[in-house]
């Protein structure tokens, strides 16, 4: 072991007693690290069985909808304010942990690496989506739109962010 899987962090959040942790809790090493512990913690208990990708999958939806339901209704300056509450910051680092869990688990039943699997799809994406140039300031009494409109020509999503996938793409995420 390194002398960051030695390293023991206590976690004060648990009511009544600290938790250990290995290791550091950011970068790619610690998604390893969690994985493994994950991992672990099912084994110990013979979850094995039950960690199918269907299931998975299905928890890690219904996780991020726990999530989703903490702004559910909210307005963009409600949602925006929401981490300066401690009683909601904690549920939204709760769920947000809850998301995680069971996308790093289903990852490792499926056999896919996070980190590695975005790393690509950002790639992918840049490739998809490149940085518009900027067009040259219209001429006074000339028409906003002579250039194609604000994305050069390409044509928008309805949310009118990024341009609309090519017709031959199967994805129609806008994940970065």
């Amino acid at each position: 072991m390194s002398d960051n899987e030695n390293h023991v962090h206590a976690d004060t959040s648990a009511p009544g007693r600290p938790v250990a942790h290995r290791g550091p809790t950011t970068g790619e090493d610690a998604l390893v690290r969690l994985s493994r512990r994950l991992d672990e913690f099912a084994a110990a208990r013979s979850w094995q069985p039950f960690h199918t990708p269907k299931n998975l999958a299905a928890a890690l939806s219904v996780e991020a909808g726990e999530l989703l339901e903490i702004f559910q209704w909210l307005t963009p300056e409600q949602a925006d304010a929401v981490m300066a509450d401690p009683d909601r910051a904690h549920r939204v680092r709760d769920e947000v942990a809850d998301v995680l869990a069971y996308l790093l688990q289903f990852c490792s039943v499926v056999g896919v690496d996070p980190a590695e699997a975005l790393a690509a799809k950002i790639e992918r994406n840049e490739k998809r989506f490149p940085v518009p140039e900027r067009a040259p300031a219209p001429a006074e009494g000339a028409s906003a739109d002579s250039s194609g409109g604000p994305l050069g020509g390409a044509a928008a999503d309805s949310s009118g962010g990024a341009p609309a996938a090519s017709a031959g793409d199967s994805s129609d995420d806008r994940t970065g």
